[in-house]
């Protein structure tokens, strides 16, 4: 995920992190909180889930965040 900030400086610096994650999933997946990227940590089995829903927040310095979901 990517997320932007119009501020300058350290204002602008974007941390992102999973929002109210499943407990099941939060070995699954991995979130890089500086870039963004999320990583698949294990096996995903489509018989057990048909389909995996994980929301991310961005949060500036300044403390304003955004969410979005990742399906």
């Amino acid at each position: 995920v990517t997320a932007t900030d119009r501020d300058e400086g350290p204002n602008a610096e974007v941390k992102y992190s999973f929002f109210k994650i499943p407990e099941k999933f939060d070995k699954t997946f991995k979130l890089d909180p500086g870039s963004g990227e999320i990583e698949v940590t294990e096996k995903l089995n489509f018989e057990e889930q048909q389909f995996y829903e994980l929301n991310v927040q961005a949060r500036d310095a300044g403390g304003l965040s955004s969410h979005s979901k990742v399906l």
